[in-house]
């Protein structure tokens, strides 16, 4: 069904300002040390126009006065050696101070992120996830660097320009601000329009990224399937999406740097007229109506530059808002008030009347393009309007995946869960760890309810060993020590021996110290699985999780993973889905679940008895099994 949420507006752009510079607060002093800089950097163009005034009516004139032709060249010269460097320092420490906040925003973004729950991994592609940490905290740090410092300077440098105007004529200075409340209008009628069409511009972008690392990361199956031309097609699409955006959002952006132009221009050439009247009237000298025009350029100037910092403001706080829109997230999984801690569970696991439904957003595919768009909602604006983003189109679903789990698993015993494919199994286990937690009902640990624990504690009790080998890019020994904080070397070799992973890993060059590869590629599916239990011997858990962790292996290959599971099993709470008998049939319990319920329960020859699910799905399997498989079942 289609969400038709009502979403309240977001505070003003200036609340979501205040809020990001709250981010901010540690850099105040290098953020005031550049504008200082900067502020000291613009006195020398202010200088320029009265040593020129003083050149042209009081030096070449040949007029007695304290200036002379060396002296006023010696200050133009030492103002602009001055301007340089300081230009230079002022350079400087915005790169440095630009640099320092992309990467604090990026890890307090990506530390919160850490803390939300499966559900939004769940919902949303990883490319997407990425632009959010890469490209749009990137964006955001342009407010600073290349936004807020340099309107803050341009106002003052205004602010001195106008003042400079008023000393040399008050009449012309006066006739150069009545173009100030048509820059006013403009800005204010332009900005929520651009700002509009960056959000746009970045959704676009996200959907991109999170298209090119999806594709990428299954080019293999692009590939296999000669789908290349459908991908390129795919991309183009969106491609042009974005294209179209952007172009929107350029000319919204140059019709703003236009039409200041112009006012700037109408300015200057009314100046000239009236000046130029002036001084042939000769109330006002000629080097003083050069001045004037000089320091009427340094007025417009930072006012023209007011176009493009605006936009870049207007675009940063595009990102802003989406960076934000991350952080309000609250974590749908963490601790409770005054938890628990925990060294070491007994491993004693209850489900009480458990239930869950799966509550997900998606994007809706029928207006992803340029259709669906957020326009201004008045024609013209007297003062700055309080914009909301608009939220992307989605669909609302929900699917029940469990109803009503009643379950014990004793310390030390092995629970098997088998079903049919969507029974709900991979669900229920996620529950143990706290991936998520049940809508209706409990699960205790030791006879205390999980969420009464320091999440941390719980979890570190817990190992699994999944079906897709979750190998990170790096060492043979980074990966098996991965979840350790005090292994050493030895201690990795004898994980790795006893997942009968240590032959292989020192049969390759480099042993230990080999790189594996981004998720393992390099490694077969057997030996990706012997290091993955490796990784879980070392920890040492109480509980242990294995989700089809012998499946799709060769003979060979199930053999000493099947060792070294029973290994790993060994004293430890074990939860079990798998479809190879070997395993199940000597499991304490064995739990068949359909259509997230739990049908029957038993041992592998009490189940057999029931002549029920179990024993169709046991005699399907069996028909399906090679030779020695079944001398082992």
């Amino acid at each position: 069904m289609k969400s038709n949420r009502s979403e309240p507006d977001l505070p003003s752009k200036y609340h979501l300002f205040k809020r990001y510079m709250s981010f901010l607060k540690p850099y105040t002093y290098g953020i005031l040390w550049i504008i200082a800089l900067g502020m000291l950097s613009y006195c020398v163009p202010l200088v320029i126009p009265w040593m020129t005034k003083i050149l042209i009516d009081d030096v070449l004139p040949g007029r007695d006065g304290k200036w002379t032709l060396e002296s006023v060249v010696l200050v133009l010269v030492a103002a602009q050696i001055f301007g340089v460097l300081l230009q230079f320092l002022r350079n400087y420490y915005t790169a440095k101070l630009g640099n320092r906040i992309v990467v604090d925003l990026r890890y307090k973004l990506y530390q919160h992120m850490q803390t939300l729950s499966q559900r939004f991994f769940e919902s949303r592609q990883t490319g997407s996830i990425v632009s959010r940490v890469l490209n749009d905290v990137n964006g955001a740090q342009n407010m600073i660097g290349g936004g807020v410092i340099n309107l803050v300077i341009d106002v003052f440098m205004v602010v001195f320009a106008a003042a400079m105007l008023f000393a040399l004529d008050m009449k012309l200075a006066l006739l150069s601000l009545w173009l100030l409340p048509l820059f006013y209008l403009t800005f204010t009628n332009l900005n929520v329009r651009i700002r509009f069409a960056y959000r746009y511009v970045h959704r676009e972008l996200e959907k991109i990224s999170g298209l090119l690392v999806e594709r990428i990361g299954g080019i293999k199956i692009v590939q296999a399937f000669g789908k290349e031309k459908a991908e390129l097609d795919r991309y183009e699409k969106q491609a042009i999406n974005h294209y179209k955006h952007s172009m929107s959002a350029n000319v919204l952006s140059n019709t703003l740097g236009a039409i200041v132009q112009s006012f700037n221009h109408a300015g200057t050439i009314l100046i000239w007229l009236a000046g130029g009247y002036a001084v042939l009237n000769g109330s006002l000298s000629l080097g003083s109506l050069i001045a004037f025009q000089a320091y009427l350029s340094q007025l417009y100037d930072p006012i023209r530059r007011f176009s493009q910092v605006n936009i870049t403001i207007q675009n940063s706080m595009a990102n802003v808002e989406r960076i934000f829109e991350i952080f309000d997230m609250e974590p749908e999984i963490k601790d409770g008030k005054d938890p628990i801690a925990i060294e070491k569970c007994k491993g004693d696991i209850v489900f009480e009347n458990v239930g869950f439904t799966y509550v997900s957003e998606r994007p809706d595919p029928a207006k992803t393009d340029l259709k669906y768009t957020m326009p201004a909602r008045k024609k013209f604006y007297l003062l700055p309007p309080r914009t909301k983003p608009a939220p992307p189109p989605m669909i609302k679903e929900s699917n029940v995946a469990l109803r009503h789990i009643s379950l014990h698993a004793k310390p030390g015993e092995v629970i098997a869960l088998v079903g049919p494919s969507g029974a709900g199994k991979s669900t229920l286990i996620h529950f143990i760890p706290r991936f998520y937690d049940p809508d209706e009902g409990r699960v205790l640990l030791d006879g205390i309810p999980l969420p009464h624990y320091r999440l941390a504690d719980v979890r570190r009790q817990i190992a699994v060993v999944l079906q897709d080998h979750i190998l990170f890019s790096g060492t043979m020994y980074d990966n098996i020590a991965y979840g350790s904080f005090k292994a050493d070397k030895r201690d990795v070799e004898e994980a790795a021996k006893a997942a009968n992973a240590y032959d292989f890993i020192m049969q390759l060059e480099h042993g230990f110290d080999t790189v594996i590869g981004e998720r393992g590629v390099r490694l077969s599916g057997g030996q990706k699985q012997r290091i993955a239990i490796a990784r879980s011997l070392l920890i040492d858990p109480q509980i242990l999780i294995l989700d089809e962790a012998t499946s799709a292996l060769d003979a060979e290959s199930e053999h000493l993973v099947t060792e070294a599971l029973e290994r790993l099993m060994k004293n430890r709470t074990t939860f079990v889905i798998a479809h190879r008998l070997a395993t199940v049939v000597r499991a304490d319990q064995i739990l068949v679940m359909d259509r997230g319920q739990i049908v029957e329960r038993g041992t592998h020859r009490e189940l057999l008895e029931l002549n029920g699910l179990y024993r169709k799905l046991y005699e399907k399997q069996l028909k399906a099994m090679r030779p020695e498989q079944l001398l082992k079942a």
